[in-house]
């Protein structure tokens, strides 16, 4: 224990070496007028220059014309489409004397519309100014001039600017006159979770309101390999959770979220199982900024979530006290967390210490260092039961690298950690690594991208020698993410959705998109145990592999996602399929997976 508080605080004090002076901060609230240049990705606007404005009666779009619908008067920049009708004036920037008519426009040309939204990103101009030959620094840039409609934190901790009802990211990389942008308190958003822009808002946007409704309909069919025995079910579930913000000003609020949750299973065997409902609070805790005036230090305290990019170390909620450092590019996360009330029995008695440094040179870009120590005193364990949980302990040392290049289209993923500590009466020595790349050709019909990845878990050659070389995850992981569709799924199988433990797993990969709403993916895995052995680690196949032989087999699966379906509804679809491999019996039968999802945001 003293070693590892050692290793702790060394690496504390190697974190904050380099603290410099603070830059001032510009500071932007909701309500102020900017003008915020930027590109746009599909889903968020990644800011290239944030300036603050006057305020002004009408507002602003810049950009270039990607398509113009001559019979709806209508064309489209960016995620815009911008209304023409008789009142609209069209202006020529190069020739006075002459002015374009909608009929005239050409894709390429570079447009700057002043109006005002008749509905959202419906943009009805009302003066519209026309460059057919645009200079080059503007190729590619689209350009917003209006209020602050919202703030928020993406996934990896960048602020974010809801302005003209997109969510724009402000990044190390954005240049902003006078000063860094200082985000006000605002609560984490799951990356995967973002709540829709329209949320109702009371006292001039102190109390804030929101919440989803969501129905999933899930089959497994033979996970036991075998069609003769009856262990097939369905699940519905239905859910429903409301989340309120309370802003007490730009340093501190306080967030809560509840969550009903209802699950009727439907098991092949005939046995009846009653519906299972409970309530939950999953969020409850206060946060303040700038708890040291002067020191870009915020506090976090209560049961709140902890997550992050693609949920490879933690996706969950704790108990407890979070501390934040961040300037400019940097961070530090220092924490003390545990779960009450009547948590999972793996996660009994647990107490967990975490530090995580990050740097994020430039947008969706970052390298972190973190330590997690997992530390579990379970309470009642008799040692002459062999049936009894024993306690883990586990102590990571781990690295983590998201980044992007080439404006976007080329993205990797890299998570890896080495873990020691105690397993019962055995030592913990082991060694874990998950990478992944993917690349799109957006200049393509559909948007098609490749993706391809390896994660690799150690194994344990002997179960005798007092050590215990199977790698394992926190338990708090999810192990999902999207690569760039619209849908997240488990990306290490959507049926098999295994810890990487012992576990050697090639996943390839291909998707479309349709339009911007909407994805279909098409993955490929393969899944080799690192030693024999008759146990997977937390999987969801029901059958034991004979301990002989390595392939466990492959799986297929097939992901479609359509987002924003009448404004507030998502709605995803899963297929996977499980072909055994020769660690099993040749009577071996393929296993499916179904879901439906479709969620409905307010």
């Amino acid at each position: 224990m003293i070693a590892r508080l050692a290793v702790f605080l060394a690496f504390m004090c190697f974190a904050t070496i380099g603290h410099s002076q603070q830059t001032k901060a510009g500071d932007f609230p909701v309500g102020t007028r900017v003008e915020i240049d930027g590109r746009w990705d599909g889903q968020y606007l990644e800011a290239v220059k944030l300036v603050q404005e006057e305020k002004d009666d009408f507002l602003e779009i810049k950009g270039f014309i990607d398509s113009i619908q001559i019979e709806a008067g209508t064309f489209i920049v960016g995620p815009y489409t911008i209304l023409i009708d008789e009142k609209s004036d069209f202006d020529d920037s190069e020739d006075d004397s002459k002015s374009h008519k909608l009929e005239d426009l050409q894709p390429g040309w570079r447009v700057e519309v002043e109006g005002e939204f008749s509905a959202p990103l419906t943009f009805k101009a009302i003066e519209i100014e026309v460059h057919t030959s645009p200079e080059a620094k503007k190729i590619g840039l689209l350009e917003l001039e209006g209020y602050v409609e919202g703030e928020e934190r993406g996934e990896d901790g960048v602020a974010v600017l809801v302005i003209h009802g997109i969510r724009c990211r402000v990044g190390p990389a954005t240049v902003i006159p006078g000063g860094i942008f200082k985000k006000s308190a605002q609560r984490r958003i799951q990356w995967d979770d973002e709540r829709p822009t329209g949320s109702m808002e009371w006292l001039d946007g102190r109390l804030t309101l929101g919440g989803r409704i969501k129905y999933s309909m899930e089959t497994r069919t033979d996970h036991d390999l075998d069609e003769l025995v009856a262990g097939d079910r369905t699940d519905h579930k239905w859910s429903a959770s409301i989340e309120a913000t309370w802003n007490q000003d730009r340093q501190r609020f306080l967030f809560a979220k509840g969550r009903w949750k209802s699950t009727d299973r439907i098991e092949e065997d005939a046995f009846d199982v009653a519906p299972d409902q409970e309530f939950a609070v999953e969020e409850a805790y206060f946060f303040q900024q700038d708890i040291f005036q002067g020191n870009p230090i915020s506090v976090q305290l209560g049961r709140m979530d902890f997550d992050e990019g693609r949920e490879w170390f933690y996706d969950t909620s704790l108990d407890g006290i979070r501390f934040e450092w961040e300037e400019g590019p940097y961070s530090i996360e220092a924490s003390w967390s545990t779960l009450l009330g009547s948590p999972p029995p793996e996660v009994v008695d647990r107490q967990n210490r975490m530090l995580i440094g990050t740097w994020r040179p430039e947008s969706r870009t970052h390298a972190s260092i973190y330590i997690i120590d997992i530390v579990q005193d379970r309470q009642g364990i008799n040692d002459s039961d062999p049936l009894s949980p024993l306690n883990e302990s586990p102590f990571f040392i781990g690295i983590q690298s998201h980044g992007r290049e080439m404006g976007g289209d080329l993205r990797w993923w890299i998570d890896g950690a080495y873990v020691n500590g105690v397993s019962g009466y055995d030592k913990i020595s082991a060694f874990g690594i998950d990478a992944s790349i993917a690349r799109q050709f957006d200049a393509l019909p559909m948007k098609p991208y490749l993706y391809g990845g390896w994660a690799w878990g150690s194994g344990d050659d002997d179960a005798t020698d007092g050590t215990d070389q199977n790698f394992r995850q926190t338990g708090y992981q999810d192990n999902n993410l999207r690569y760039f569709g619209v849908a997240s799924y488990r990306y290490l199988g959507v049926l098999m959705r295994p810890e990487l433990s012992n576990l050697s797993v090639l996943t390839f990969g291909a998707g479309l998109l349709p339009d911007s709403n909407s994805s279909i993916d098409l993955i490929f895995h393969s899944y080799n145990q690192v030693e024999a052995s008759t146990e997977i680690r937390n999987s969801r196949l029901r059958a034991v592999p004979d301990g002989l032989h390595r392939q466990l087999g492959s799986e297929l699966d097939l992901v479609l996602g359509l987002a924003e379906l009448w404004d507030d509804y998502d709605l995803d679809f899963e297929i996977g399929y499980f072909i055994p491999g020769s660690a099993f019996a040749n009577s071996a039968d393929h296993a499916w997976f179904t879901s439906l999802q479709l969620e409905y945001n307010f």
